[in-house]
């Protein structure tokens, strides 16, 4: 009778340890898979981040810039530095959005200025402002939309797409000042699209729409030159 109860106990020992056998295969295989899904994109996350913290020190820089080509008389210089500060911010917004999405908790008061680095001549910092604008249509964002694609980042990829085309036309806002005839005038200020950061020359008619982004030009922002560095 106790013997009976034992092999009793032994079989049903055996079928609770073929049961968990079976749920720990099917747990090693479930495992891998759930890992897949959850993955973050690494690499796309560390290009938002880099992004964002260059253009918090871009934004600063260019109200640098163009309280110096006030000093200086160079008005349209001004405007245009003024321009692309808020250019800058509007970019960043899209860039923090995306990371919060994945738990970067990241604010733009927050962000570190190291260093906005030396300010030269209006003609030096607008050379510096174009190379770099050229620098990010052609390498940076090409590259960071590349590796967003690979992740699967869909909206990661638009974004880049997006601050590609505006690095394009900034950077020839930039080459347009440098070879005009140096026209300072102390009236109108740029637009600035609420929505992308688009820029708007003063002596432009406006759209109806934002070209890049489509959003109505109703509602762009006008940049304001600072009266001083903060």
């Amino acid at each position: 009778m106790i013997r009976s109860g034992l092999d009793g106990y032994k079989t049903k020992l055996a079928m609770i340890r073929w049961s968990l056998f079976r749920w720990m295969r099917m747990g090693l295989a479930i495992v891998p898979f759930a890992w897949a899904c959850s993955s973050r994109p690494v690499k796309t996350i560390g290009n938002l981040r880099n992004a964002v913290l260059y253009e918090r020190g871009a934004a600063e820089r260019c109200r640098a810039c163009a309280v110096r080509a006030q000093e200086e008389g160079c008005f349209d210089a001004a405007r245009l530095f003024a321009a692309l500060a808020r250019s800058e911010e509007i970019q960043a917004e899209h860039q923090l959005r995306l990371l919060n999405g994945y738990g970067e908790r990241m604010a733009w008061e927050a962000l570190p200025v190291d260093s906005i680095g030396p300010i030269e001549s209006t003609r030096i910092n607008l050379e510096n402002a174009r190379r770099m604008e050229s620098y990010k249509m052609l390498t940076a964002f090409p590259i960071f939309e590349q590796t967003a694609a690979a992740e699967g980042v869909d909206e990661a990829v638009r974004l880049f797409r997006m601050l590609t085309i505006l690095a394009e036309r900034h950077e020839a806002c930039f080459r347009r000042t440098l070879e005009g005839p140096g026209r300072d005038t102390a009236a109108g200020s740029w637009s600035v699209c609420a929505r992308c950061g688009g820029l708007f020359a003063p002596e432009t008619t406006l759209p109806e729409r934002c070209e890049i982004c489509e959003m109505p030009v109703s509602v762009a922002v006008e940049a304001v030159i600072p009266d001083r560095v903060p």
